[in-house]
């Protein structure tokens, strides 16, 4: 065995701090990573490759938010890039026509408050008059409020 490698090993036997060797932990990270979509996998390796050690410390809520938000992107993964400006463009567009239409209803709600403001001092009167009506009718003739039954 060369001298280098005998040195190497000593080193490895002596180290304070043991050092898993990497084929264990890629085995590991594959076995983690199973299961998950190609997409996610490649944005985590992306991550460790810029921020290494930091994808462990992401929280299980942040890892799940991200998961289903690259889980969806599958179904965009054949698209080039002309279509998926056209899709974005015709999501914008329909978006746009939604909030006009809501804009639309949001107006016709604020002109049916103000018929509605309108008619309540009107139904108000009616109501009184009503009851005056009533009071009236009690005092002058109450044989009128009477239920007669047609079977006599």
């Amino acid at each position: 065995m060369p001298q280098e490698t005998q040195l190497q090993a000593a080193n490895q036997q002596n180290s304070p701090h043991p050092v898993k060797p990497l084929t264990t932990a890629m085995l590991a990270e594959e076995k983690r990573t199973e299961g998950r979509s190609v997409l996610a996998t490649g944005l985590e390796k992306l991550k460790s490759t810029i921020h290494p050690g930091r994808s462990s410390q992401l929280s299980e809520q942040e890892t799940e938010r991200k998961k289903s938000l690259t889980e969806g992107a599958g179904s965009y993964y054949h698209l080039n890039h002309s279509e998926l400006v056209a899709l974005l463009v015709q999501r914008e567009a329909e978006l746009e026509r939604q909030r006009a239409e809501f804009e639309h209803q949001k107006f016709l709600l604020a002109k049916r408050e103000v018929e509605l403001k309108k008619l309540k001092p009107q139904v108000r009167d009616l109501e009184d008059y009503i009851d005056t009506l009533l009071v009236r009718i009690m005092e002058q003739k109450p044989t009128l409020l009477q239920v007669r039954s047609k079977l006599k």
